[in-house]
């Protein structure tokens, strides 16, 4: 049974795998053939598009400046045809057939256009459609020639308009006259007896008399002049009027040589959307193209995102810093007795800190390990409510309030920070110290008096502006700040002077005199291993605070610490 079972199995598995071998040698028959060819075309026209392309734009932009020279010349040769003499036209006329013969040997086949536009060639296409421009324009000219030529009334083709004005007048004055012959006819035949006079002197006529007769004829024989005179005239103008109509569409042909140009330029155009069409449909082109578009501008913004770093941080180093340094150093608080000591042993990872019935601590809750079943415990919302904001952004808020009724301690450790350590730092009456509130963890004070924190701000001086450093929080004495640092929290005197990390600072004594200096290295502040500027402390009684390992240690680099590095420095400059 498991045999047979074992059979099937293998054999389902072997003829699935024929079917699949199959499916995969007959799509590589008859499909990878097509699909390469089809593969290579696009490849093909998205290597050679681009320059057809740019060669048919150049060519269309070259025979727009061509067309807008050309067709005032154009306009201005008909105008000269108009008042050329006969000879001279016949001349032109001869002309001609050799002008289109060698036009005609400049145009390009449909092989060699196709060739140039490949090549890139836009000269060579340029010249195949001025070439079949010029063609049009001549054999516009050869029409206007002959039509010129063939008109039967001859002379000067310019004055047409000044004769017919003639012809005009000579109609009107031979109108004139035959209204005047005609009157007098008209008078002649009402005198007395005129009808029966005139018939004997026109058939007798006699020597003397008739003179009523002889008037008449005279006057009749001008009306006649007049009246061929007036048929004269309306058959010039008659004349006249149909080679002006013969020769206006000819001339307003020639003249008006926009539509050859236009309709070259059609083609030019036709051509170029037919390019763009082809170019639409390509997949290779639609991917390329917008990253080639693109691609310059990304580049740009790379290059800068990578140097402006650099740049600004060289600009910093050696533009800014020496200016901080040279300022004056700011001292908070000239008078401070600077009696600043640190309560039981060094910094270590869980920290005893004694209360006595008089005392009180304030206190993160997260900090504590240990406290006395009889003390009491309440909730203080914020560390000092005259200063919200600080106390929200250092972390003093939903404080643990602990007191005790006889001498006793409270187990404090740092249970976030697997790094962190806790000390104790007690301050003295008359005594202050400038602390960053986010090293803060709890104080001890006297019960009933509250810890005295005052702000001093520094808008006024320069050193305030180059270090964004505007405000400071000064912590007075009596009390005992419960500060936390990471690898351990140094209390060290300042003496003639020191300096130390900027980043690893906690807090100063307010009477020091307080200064910048630029840290030694550039490479160290570019790579990011060093702040721009170390603190330096001197010049008074007083000690200083700093942590082993700053916590932004690791943090920032050459491109700096992101969002961030600059909530840090937006807390740095309300001194936090």
């Amino acid at each position: 049974m498991q045999l047979g079972r074992s059979l099937i199995v293998w054999f389902s598995k072997h003829l699935l795998a024929l079917i699949l071998i199959l499916l995969v040698l007959i799509v590589g028959r008859y499909a990878f053939g097509p699909a390469s060819a089809w593969l290579r075309s696009q490849t093909e026209a998205a290597r050679t598009l681009p320059a057809q392309n740019a060669a048919f734009s150049e060519a269309l932009h070259a025979f727009e400046e061509y067309a807008r020279r050309r067709q005032a010349q154009v306009e201005i040769r008909t105008r000269a045809l108009r008042r050329s003499p006969e000879d001279q036209l016949r001349r032109r006329r001869s002309e001609i057939e050799g002008a289109i013969a060698r036009q005609e040997a400049a145009r390009l086949s449909g092989m060699q256009l196709a060739l140039a536009a490949a090549n890139g060639n836009s000269a060579s296409i340029f010249g195949h459609y001025r070439a079949g421009t010029e063609i049009a324009l001549l054999q516009r000219e050869r029409a206007y020639i002959d039509t010129l030529l063939a008109v039967s009334l001859r002379g000067d083709r310019s004055d047409l308009a000044a004769r017919r004005r003639q012809a005009v007048e000579q109609l009107r004055t031979s109108h004139a006259r035959w209204l005047a012959a005609n009157e007098r006819v008209r008078v002649l035949n009402r005198r007395f007896l005129a009808g029966p006079r005139n018939f004997v002197c026109r058939s007798a006529r006699p020597a003397l008399g008739c003179q009523n007769y002889r008037a008449l004829a005279a006057a009749r024989a001008e009306r006649d002049a007049a009246l061929a005179a007036n048929q004269s005239a309306l058959a010039a103008i008659r004349n006249i009027d149909r080679t002006s109509a013969a020769l206006m569409p000819v001339r307003a042909a020639a003249e008006d040589a926009s539509s050859v140009f236009a309709s070259r330029r059609q083609a030019l155009e036709a051509r170029l959307r037919e390019l763009n069409r082809i170019a639409a449909d390509n997949w290779m082109l639609w991917i390329s193209k917008p990253v080639l578009e693109t691609l310059p501008t990304a580049l740009l913004i790379l290059t800068a995102a990578i140097f402006s770093p650099v740049l600004i941080k060289a600009f910093l180093y050696f533009v800014v810093a020496p200016i901080a340094a040279r300022r004056p150093p700011v001292r908070l608080l000239p008078s401070d007795r600077g009696e600043v000591s640190s309560v039981g042993s060094t910094s270590a990872v869980s920290q005893r800190v004694l209360l006595t019935d008089k005392q009180e601590m304030l206190v993160v809750p997260e900090a504590v390990q240990s406290t006395p079943h009889e003390a009491g415990k309440r909730t203080k919302w914020l560390l000092n409510w005259a200063m919200p904001l600080s106390s929200l952004a250092s972390g003093m808020v939903a404080l643990l309030r602990i007191r005790t009724r006889h001498p006793d301690f409270v187990q404090l450790s740092s249970t976030q920070d697997p790094l962190a350590e806790i000390a104790t730092v007690a301050i003295a009456p008359g005594s202050a110290m400038v602390l960053r509130p986010r090293a803060l963890r709890g104080i001890v004070q006297p019960v009933g008096q509250h810890i005295l924190i005052t702000r001093h701000w520094r808008l006024a001086r320069l050193s305030a502006w180059l270090t964004l450093q505007f405000r400071y929080l000064v912590f007075h004495g009596p009390c005992v700040l419960i500060v936390q640092g990471r690898r351990g929290v140094r209390l060290e005197r300042a003496g003639a002077g020191r300096g130390i990390n900027q980043a690893a600072t906690i807090g100063f004594s307010a009477g020091l005199a307080y200064s910048v200096r630029r840290s030694e290295a550039f490479g160290a502040y570019l790579m990011g291993k060093q702040k721009l500027f170390n603190d330096s402390f001197g010049d008074g009684q007083g000690c200083y605070i700093y942590e082993d390992l700053p916590r932004d240690a690791k943090r920032g680099g050459i491109w700096g610490g992101g969002l961030r590095g600059l909530g840090d420095a937006t807390l740095k400059v309300f001194g936090l």
